[in-house]
């Protein structure tokens, strides 16, 4: 029998609000990975990042409201499971695992993509493009080792970086505004600087969306948090609201100051937001923007592998997954088996994208990838939330119904958005999205025994059992 035990009541609320916010490296958002985004936004990608921002806050509202009744180490698993049943949650769960893969794989080609030419623009250093997989598979190593150290060291280190990483950005960032007042622009929130017109927005606040990931990341940490119900519920809203008004606030500031009709050139400095600090604020800046960038993105890395490694560990205990990556390290208690199935599976698909596709166009693909998968998960998720409140208050609220439609038919067009124009990244992108859904179908059968004796016992998982108090 393996071990399969968390630690408990290890971390607090500030542990568990910082999660959200580092797992989507705000900073390295900011300075590079935003150029996915703007190389369909254009001018207006502040208005992409404030569309993005109430869509994905109307979804943490609902993710909040969900929290208060429902908790563990599953995760969103464990929500879908309480309103739609464990066949359901099976396919939610290994479309999070998917797109939380396609995430991490995202961010270590942001260090591999992004890091050369920031090295290059700072210190004059030239990395070849030999280098790019050996840096993924520095970086994703990174994530694992911090990762499983502990529970209460990895979320401590987070939570300390996330906060002076924006800290800094928006220091510097308001400085650049004040001291340059004709930079100021509000143009950039409408429609004048896309010359792709809605559509270009929409793909813009698609891609934007990934920048917003993370913000549940606490969920799977239910097992491990004080009063994981109130402290989680409390931590995704936060998490939404600060990443929403930081993204807001540095596109903005790096949209006037590249200057809204030159964005189309954006995507290609690869590192705008270290280029721009350099130029208006000096050397100085910029190396202590390089390094923040770099920090923000490894930082990232070790919140998504946190996550993702809970949630297939619960999978495990429920058997919807082999039990092995239900395993725990005896002292340290953390999912490390599950942990190294999920960093070895993103190095795969980051290192083999690099190779065929290209750096950038990798990170455009394994972009569309996640983001598709979060879109579907959330679906799904909101539209268990009438049910889960039907369980737990007895009936199923016409506001929890609206909400849930709302946000689904939001989701809905911007999916429909991503395949307005079809580019090489997103067919391939949405091709592995669908090659795994049909392998999750294919799961949903084998384990079909075993999800049939889920839901005759009426089980809503082991994990959440424990963490009931």
């Amino acid at each position: 029998m393996y071990q399969s035990k968390l630690h408990s009541d290890a971390i607090g609320f500030r542990n568990a609000l910082l999660q959200g916010v580092a797992s989507a490296a705000p900073a390295g958002a900011a300075v590079a990975t935003f150029t996915g985004a703007a190389l369909f936004a254009l001018g207006a990608l502040p208005l992409a990042a404030l569309l993005a921002f109430l869509i994905v806050l109307l979804n943490g509202f609902i993710i909040s409201r969900i929290s208060q009744k429902v908790s563990g180490s599953g995760g969103y698993y464990e929500y879908v499971k309480a309103g739609h049943g464990p066949s359901v949650a099976l396919f939610a769960g290994y479309m999070y695992i998917f797109y939380q893969i396609m995430a991490i794989a995202f961010v270590a080609l942001s260090i591999a993509v992004f890091v050369p030419a920031a090295l290059s623009y700072v210190f004059n250093i030239n990395i070849s493009s030999i280098f790019v997989v050996p840096l993924l598979g520095v970086s994703l190593a990174y994530g694992f080792f911090v990762s499983i150290r502990g529970i209460k060291i990895s979320t401590s280190y987070t939570m300390i970086m996330a906060f002076i990483e924006i800290a800094v950005i928006v220091v510097m960032g308001l400085y650049v505004l004040i001291s340059h007042p004709s930079l100021n622009n509000p143009s950039v929130f409408t429609l004048k600087y896309s010359s792709n017109g809605i559509t270009g927005v929409a793909l813009g606040v698609l891609l934007m969306y990934t920048a917003f990931a993370g913000f549940g990341a606490s969920t799977p940490l239910g097992e491990e948090t004080k009063k994981p119900k109130e402290s989680i519920s409390k931590s995704v809203i936060y998490s939404v609201i600060i990443l929403g008004i930081f993204y807001v606030f540095a596109s903005y500031v790096f949209t006037v100051a590249y200057g809204p009709a030159n964005m189309a050139s954006y995507a290609g400095a690869l590192v705008p937001g270290i280029t721009i600090m350099g130029s208006y604020l000096g050397v100085g800046a910029a190396i202590v923007i390089t390094v923040l960038f770099i920090n923000s993105l490894l930082t990232g890395l070790v919140v998504l592998t946190n996550a993702t490694s809970r949630v297939l560990m619960t999978m495990g205990r429920d058997g919807l997954a082999p039990k092995a990556l239900s395993k725990t390290h005896s002292k340290r208690l953390t999912p490390y088996i599950s942990a190294g199935v999920i960093t070895i599976s993103a190095f795969i698909i980051s290192s083999l994208g690099a190779e065929i596709l290209g750096g950038f166009t990798a990170f455009i693909m394994a972009a569309i990838g996640a983001t598709l998968g979060t879109l579907f998960v959330h679906i799904i998720i909101n539209s268990a939330f009438p049910s889960i409140n039907k369980k737990f208050v007895g009936r199923y609220g016409v506001k929890n119904i609206a909400l849930s439609v709302v946000s689904i038919a939001i989701f809905v067009f911007i999916l429909g958005s991503t395949f307005i124009g079809l580019s090489t990244p997103v067919v391939i992108g949405t091709g592995t999205f669908i090659v795994w859904s049909a392998a999750t179908f294919i799961v949903m059968y084998v384990k079909r025994k075993r999800l049939k004796e889920l839901k005759n016992t009426g089980s809503v998982g082991m994990s959440m059992d424990s963490v009931t108090k």
